[in-house]
């Protein structure tokens, strides 16, 4: 099979489709199309033939299933096999599972049979299910309540008929969200139990449906109505569990809030390892991108990307959303986000109509991006002072960087810590791109201070959200080795200046806080290099220029930088603030960590200015000032009288 990695790709979509209609003419999709006729490999052939609006995310999991399916032939170390067995049992019970209006089934779309088919058809070798943990992402108000009724229903009759002690859980942000979506299903459980055969069935297994539980005593099987807001996950082991607006960032969008239903997901994870469970999650978007739910979205983006990939086999990501915020003013996309759209004529104007009506009632109240959010299913943030969007951020990261950067020119910013903040000094590297075009590549490092998290890694990463150790090893930060937990200026000052070594680095100045950092630049950075040091004023007067300039490069797409985790969360929380002199940036909440954005912010007080043939020190009394040593070796060896 060859070898596809859209990673790199300018244009993922178009590069996706080519390779998708390369193999088509090529036959190696015949066999397929005739074996597998189930509606998950259907589905997958129209989002790919263009028969439905869909987004670039959703054609990588259909050309994924579709490649997959070519291994269980082609290639002998692919261990998973697609059973249409499987896929017939789970829709044929979909079939009967009433809808809690009408107390009847309702036909399911073929999007919905489709993550169905693909849940639990695809099997390894001993028939467990290939995907225990399975992500959704939809816009709101397309049927994801009755999708998780259908699922923990089946998990409930079906799954685990014949076997006792299952525990299964329905699970939700809060307590009042756990409630309402439990509701639902008890109603449903109330109208299967009409049903003759189930009512008989019921019977036997002594079933009874509760407010907070549905048990069957005699095989004591149970599903549990839980909250991330209650916890009580570590000493359970699911069989399946559905949890319901998995990236949801709390009443307030508080960072404690995501941090504490990452924690839980771990736990329901970590328990699931005993009995080969699996987790069903499905959200909507919401404004906080630090959420593990949308970073598993990218995460499997980068993986469904690379095809050859199997890092994470066990994975189903399936996206419903729009590609771009420009679509809000697409109408005829938005089944892209919204594939109820597609039910019926009458349906795609009843939904386009009120979502017309929607958007434009965002739109007088001066919140569109809460439409955007919600009805589009786009991840951004919502506030008005948002510093970069999150599309902005994504489109710089590189996978590998454009440039070597040994004996590059540098300007280096550094933002030093008070109390619980990181260190972070920023290396920024002017370069002209091969298409002619002058960018800059920026590579930060973060120092991590324990000393007010009890000198717990664990309790700071809860505390910032921020999973530092991942951060350690893949070589953007050192967590402190201090016993009492503070950053040692001497290592971070020695890990700058080993750095600018090791890679013959030519620093044109080292920008840093003038009110910090002072000292401890005095002693370490004017007493051990002849670098151009400059100290910046963090007030607005001093800030706003820079701090513009980089936003106006990153929209015009000037800036890269690696798919750095902490860069990721430190720019997404950044907010402007304005006063009488300008703007700066602040944090977007108390607990929040912008000192990669600070620091970078300082070296661009100087590095905006790379491209342009001024001199930034005509009024400095040093000739010299502006030159990088390696300059000024030049101009004394050229110098004649």
């Amino acid at each position: 099979m060859k070898a596809y990695d859209f990673n790199e790709s300018d244009n993922l979509t178009e590069d996706l489709l080519t390779a998708y209609r390369s193999e088509k003419q090529a036959g190696h999709y015949e066999t397929i199309k005739k074996k597998y006729q189930d509606p998950g490999t259907r589905y997958c052939f129209d989002v790919l033939e263009g028969k439905y609006q869909t987004s670039t995310m959703l054609k990588l999991a259909a050309f994924r299933q579709l490649q997959d399916l070519r291994r269980i032939t082609e290639d002998d170390n692919f261990k998973y096999v697609y059973d249409l067995k499987h896929v017939n049992i789970i829709l044929n019970f979909a079939k009967i599972v009433p809808d809690v209006d009408t107390g009847k089934p309702v036909p399911l779309m073929l999007w919905q049979k489709a993550i169905l088919s693909l849940m639990f058809g695809w099997r390894d070798n001993l028939d467990n299910k290939r995907y225990d943990r399975v992500i959704v992402s939809v816009a709101r108000t397309n049927g994801k309540t009755y999708l998780s009724a259908i699922i923990l229903t089946y998990a409930f009759i079906i799954e685990s008929a014949g076997k006792s002690n299952q525990d299964m859980a329905y699970i939700a942000p809060v307590t009042s969200q756990s409630k309402k979506g439990f509701s639902y299903l008890k109603t449903t459980m109330d109208h299967f139990s009409e049903i003759p055969a189930f009512k008989e069935l019921f019977k036997r297994s002594d079933t009874h449906v509760q407010n907070d539980q549905i048990i069957a005593k005699n095989p004591q099987n149970v599903i549990l109505r839980l909250s991330h807001e209650s916890g009580r996950f570590d000493s359970r082991h699911f069989v399946m569990a559905v949890l319901d607006e998995s990236g949801s960032d709390g009443a307030k969008g508080s960072p404690a809030a995501i941090a504490q239903i990452a924690r839980n997901v771990g736990q329901v994870s970590s328990g699931m390892m005993q009995t080969g469970g699996s987790m069903f999650q499905i959200s909507t978007a919401y404004p906080n991108p630090t959420s593990y739910f949308y970073k598993d979205e990218q995460m499997l983006k980068r993986i469904m990307s690379d095809d050859e990939n199997r890092d994470l086999d066990n994975y189903l990501c399936l996206v419903w959303e729009q590609d771009s915020v420009a679509e809000t003013e697409k109408p005829e996309t938005w089944e892209k986000s919204n594939p109820l759209i597609s039910l019926s004529e009458e349906k795609k104007q009843q939904m386009i109509r009120s979502l017309i009506n929607e958007r434009n009632t965002h739109m007088a109240a001066g919140n569109i991006q809460e439409f955007q959010n919600k009805n589009m299913n786009i991840w951004l943030k919502t506030k008005a002072n948002t510093y970069l969007t999150l599309s902005d951020i994504e489109k710089s990261v590189v996978h590998e960087p454009p440039l070597n950067i040994r004996g590059r020119e540098v300007t280096i910013g550094f933002d030093k810590s008070m109390k619980a903040d990181d260190t972070s000094v920023s290396f920024v590297f002017p370069y002209q791109a091969p298409d002619g075009n002058y960018k800059w590549f920026i590579l930060q490092h973060s120092f991590i201070p324990l000393a007010f998290s009890q000198g717990s890694i664990n309790l700071k990463e809860k505390q910032d959200n921020v999973n530092y150790r991942e951060a350690e090893k893949l070589g953007f930060a050192d967590i402190t080795k201090d016993a009492y937990g503070f950053i040692d200026d001497g290592f971070v000052f020695s890990w700058i200046t080993n750095f600018v070594q090791e890679h013959q680095l030519e620093v044109k100045a080292f920008c840093f806080d003038a009110w910090h950092a002072d000292e401890a630049v005095t002693m370490w950075i004017d007493q051990k290099t002849d670098w151009l040091t400059i100290p910046v004023r963090q007030g607005s007067l001093s800030l706003n220029k820079p701090t513009l300039a980089f936003r106006q490069a990153i929209a015009s797409e000037k800036i890269r930088w690696l798919d750095d985790p902490l860069i990721r969360y430190s720019f997404s929380n950044a907010i402007l603030l304005n006063d009488n002199n300008g703007v700066k940036v602040d944090k977007d909440n108390s607990n929040a960590k912008i000192d990669i954005v600070d620091a970078t912010i300082d070296a661009f007080y100087r590095a905006q200015y790379d491209f342009d043939d001024v001199n930034l020190d005509k009024e400095q009394k040093d000739p010299f000032a502006n030159m990088t040593p390696k300059q000024r070796k030049e101009y004394w060896n050229n110098f004649s009288f």
